[in-house]
């Protein structure tokens, strides 16, 4: 027994001490070459934005497809692919690349806290005289979780995303009733979209999108190009219709602009309401823990004098 413990615990220890000896090693040298992105970065963009120069050197240090088969490399370039569109819609095409490269610096941060954490945690245990299969499950855990962690950036990344359509989604309606009745009024569309940008301060994603939308059509970009990857960007079936619908109008013109715009709005409503409903069942699911926990306290409360009385008894 005594030689599966000190098995046990020389793997812990270098387990621990590659770890630590990796970080060290990257963090003297990353700190400086990296200080410009650390500060750039905000606490929303990266929970670990203070070590993220550590996997920033890592990153660019290791090549993972050196080390796989040519089969398992192919799904890993398609998956990488896959997240980089997710940063794309979350932080547009100009800031894609940047942003990649610090999701996955964020994996091998993850994948590193990992491996240090459950190693020196079973190290621990074992010079404790503490439960070897305690110690070694931890130890298990180290290289697993050092594979398996990583991914929780991308369910990060995903949250994002949702809060971001969920965003969009909600705002959409007001954005069309509001262009509706300048169209009425008799602006053109391309006015009245500039107009309700530039009087609106928000600083919402979809809002973000529509100036980013202007930005590009002052910058030379054909009106129908410009609204056609407005839509694509948002990411939402509800304005890629309402755009399809804005590009026929500018292509082949016509009064019938301002009934299909209703149709449209009468749909994001609905889409509306069908979200705003989701979020109030998404509430309510929430709400079951604790009531559960409430009742469990009012049992107690109400069965436990009982019970103890007819012990006493």
């Amino acid at each position: 027994m005594n030689v599966v413990k000190i098995i046990i615990a020389a793997i812990s220890g270098i387990f621990f001490a590659i770890a630590l000896i990796v970080m060290l090693l990257n963090h003297k040298n990353g700190k400086e070459i990296y200080s410009e992105y650390r500060d750039y970065l905000t606490k929303d963009d990266c929970t670990l934005k203070d070590y993220i120069h550590i996997g920033l050197m890592l990153n660019a240090k290791i090549n993972l497809y050196k080390y796989m088969p040519e089969m398992l490399a192919a799904e890993l370039r398609k998956y990488n692919t896959s997240v980089k569109n997710k940063i794309t819609e979350l932080y547009g095409i100009k800031l894609s690349e940047f942003y990649t490269e610090i999701h996955a610096a964020e994996k091998w941060l993850y994948s590193l806290l990992c491996f240090a954490l459950c190693s020196v945690f079973s190290l621990a245990l074992i010079l404790n005289n503490g439960d070897i299969s305690t110690s070694a499950v931890l130890l298990g855990a180290a290289m697993l979780g050092a594979a398996g962690l990583p991914f929780l950036a991308d369910y990060e990344l995903n949250s994002k995303i949702e809060k971001r359509r969920l965003s969009i989604q909600l705002e959409f309606p007001d954005f069309v009733n509001t262009l509706i009745l300048l169209v009425n009024a008799g602006m053109t569309i391309p006015k009245a979209w500039e107009k309700i940008v530039s009087e609106s301060k928000k600083t919402t994603p979809l809002y973000n999108e529509l100036r980013y939308c202007l930005a590009e059509i002052s910058a030379g970009k054909s009106e129908a190009v410009a609204y056609e990857e407005f839509g694509r960007r948002c990411k939402v079936k509800e304005i890629v219709k309402f755009v399809s619908v804005i590009i026929l109008n500018l292509r082949k013109g016509g009064s019938e602009v301002v009934s299909a715009l209703k149709l449209q709005s009468t749909e994001c409503w609905e889409m509306r309401k069908a979200t705003a409903k989701r979020l109030g069942e998404q509430a309510s699911s929430k709400l079951m823990l604790p009531m559960g926990i409430m009742l469990v306290g009012i049992m107690l409360v109400t069965v436990l004098p009982a019970i103890l009385s007819l012990m006493s008894m």
